[in-house]
């Protein structure tokens, strides 16, 4: 009941799916990844929602996400791949302060998680396969494929198998024509040196 509380119908679904996941993906336009999100990144975003969450809905809301988070060092690890976009990395969301933090705690992810790829598409990639937004998905230990799309206009959960599949054939174009993983990690390094 205490989980129910935390996550809406669909993505509690989702989130229990995704805690025993062989694999995980998403296509990132706005925001650093879920998992990958510092306290302080994930305060701020509940912080300035609209219409205002109450201080304890903030603090509900940052527990979940961040008990989320334990499902990137479980054991046997899932595989997990990121494509962010650019923009995502100088978003000072709650300043510049936690932008910077946020950046060396992404950093640090990387390099100490084997299991876990971060790519990022460059702002001057003129067309890619994401243009029509971000996408999570899935693959189950059984092999079934599942994707999340989440917007203004709600949330939804994709199971249907020629649904979910073509989601991750774009996401396979989407890693072809992002940054390699080291060039991500270099550009990563040169924002958070920024002032």
């Amino acid at each position: 009941m205490m989980e129910e509380e935390k996550y809406s119908p669909r993505f509690l679904n989702w989130k229990r799916t995704e805690a025993e996941a062989a694999s995980i993906s998403a296509y990132e336009t706005m925001l650093v990844p879920g998992l990958l999100q510092t306290p302080a990144y994930v305060r701020a975003l509940y912080g300035v929602r609209v219409p205002m969450y109450e201080p304890e809905e903030i603090d509900r809301h940052v527990e979940a996400r961040l008990e989320r988070q334990d499902v990137l060092d479980r054991r046997p690890r899932p595989i997990v791949s990121y494509v962010i976009e650019e923009s995502v990395l100088s978003r000072p969301i709650g300043g510049q302060a936690v932008l910077k933090e946020q950046l060396a705690h992404l950093m640090e992810s990387v390099r100490t998680r084997n299991h876990l790829t971060v790519q990022v598409m460059p702002t001057e990639r003129a067309v890619h396969a994401g243009l029509m937004g971000p996408m999570q998905l899935l693959s189950t230990r059984e092999g079934r494929n599942l994707g999340y799309t989440a917007g203004q206009g709600g949330d939804t959960l994709i199971s249907k198998p020629e649904e979910a599949n073509r989601l991750f054939d774009l996401f396979g174009a989407l890693r072809a024509q992002a940054l390699t993983p080291w060039e991500s990690v270099e550009l990563i390094e040169r924002m958070a040196a920024r002032p």
